[in-house]
């Protein structure tokens, strides 16, 4: 697979993007200030594959006016301390593009918030394209915007290699019709996530690397 990659596009949260424990953090503390039950972790990594709004609003209730602006004020007085690229995934995302693939970023996140970490950790030059939510897009699994990113830059889905930490992701990938891989690192979601039967599943970022044969290893399958 290596000799025909093309580019490599990762999503963001729990793929790149360490935001598990400030959403944790940041749950309980929205529900202390509605005084309601703060959610359990395990409650919380189970609705976690629900869009954004739906996720909050399946714990505070329909009424957005009642806890986004809480959980957001929130957020943005913490996520400059407690939240952070994953270990390992600032050299691998470097030592990708040394090697001449091109690089990508295909989110669920909203772009607010996407644009505003990325740029906090300083790798954002090495992305050639990047990709939030905007209104419209629909969400993953559709394949609809992993396959506007792919053309906008130039390669085609047998080029490309889509890493996620959600079996959306990787059904997502599979219906664009790219090779899958799971962010297992960082996934809430894991047993869910390898039955999607990925091509590609990793415990740390590093692996990448071995797997695509860059560091000098013999290109393979799960690692």
């Amino acid at each position: 697979m290596a000799s025909k990659l093309k580019a490599v596009i990762f999503d963001w949260d729990l793929t790149l993007w360490n935001s598990w424990d400030i959403h944790v953090w940041l749950m309980g503390k929205t529900a202390d200030d509605l005084g309601l039950p703060r959610p359990k972790k395990d409650q919380i990594a189970r609705e976690y594959s629900r869009p954004f709004l739906q996720h909050l609003a399946w714990f505070f209730g329909d009424d957005q006016s009642l806890f986004l602006d809480t959980y957001i004020g929130f957020y943005r007085e913490a996520v400059g301390n407690m939240a952070g690229l994953y270990p390992g995934v600032a050299e691998t995302l470097k030592e990708l593009k040394r090697h001449g693939l091109k690089l990508g970023i295909f989110s669920d996140k909203r772009q607010l918030f996407g644009v505003t970490e990325l740029e906090q950790t300083g790798v954002g030059h090495l992305f050639d394209l990047v990709s939030f939510l905007e209104d419209g897009r629909p969400y993953k699994p559709d394949p609809q915007g992993l396959k506007q990113v792919m053309d906008v830059m130039e390669v085609s889905p047998l080029e490309t290699l889509y890493v996620g930490d959600t079996r959306h992701d990787i059904e997502c990938a599979q219906r664009a019709g790219t090779r899958s891989a799971a962010a297992l690192w960082g996934t809430v979601d894991r047993e869910r996530v390898l039955a999607q039967d990925p091509d590609y599943s990793w415990d740390r970022a590093e692996s990448i690397l071995t797997s695509l044969g860059i560091d000098g290893q013999q290109a393979g399958g799960r690692a």
